[in-house]
């Protein structure tokens, strides 16, 4: 919701220092970023990373990585007693997993360099 009132201030009309769609396409990274993590939807990140078409074509997996490992930071810091319920040891495991998958394209892409 919150990220679909920037999109609409950006397309509203002009912003001085801005030439024509600048505001527009940092929004769209934020947008598809912010998508991302709230839909979960790494399965499709991963598989699709790298296609013209893919949906989340402007997120940077090291940006992605960077919030993963915040995320990650955070929760175990908040929540001393996190590692004796199964619900947050399975969220940390899934996160864990899906910095690992990140790390491993992101050396992917360096190689390829």
């Amino acid at each position: 919701m919150w990220s679909l009132r920037v999109v609409d201030f950006a397309r509203s009309g002009p912003v001085p220092g801005f030439q024509g769609d600048t505001l527009q396409l940092a929004f769209i990274d934020l947008r598809q970023l912010l998508d991302l993590f709230i839909q979960w939807d790494w399965s499709t990140y991963l598989a699709d990373y790298g296609q013209p078409n893919c949906k989340y074509l402007r997120v940077n997996p090291m940006t992605a990585l960077a919030l993963l490992d915040k995320m990650k930071d955070t929760s175990r810091k908040n929540n001393v007693f996190a590692q004796f319920r199964k619900n947050e040891r399975d969220k940390q495991k899934l996160i864990d997993t899906v910095a690992k998958q990140l790390r491993s394209l992101i050396n992917s892409m360096s190689h390829q360099h």
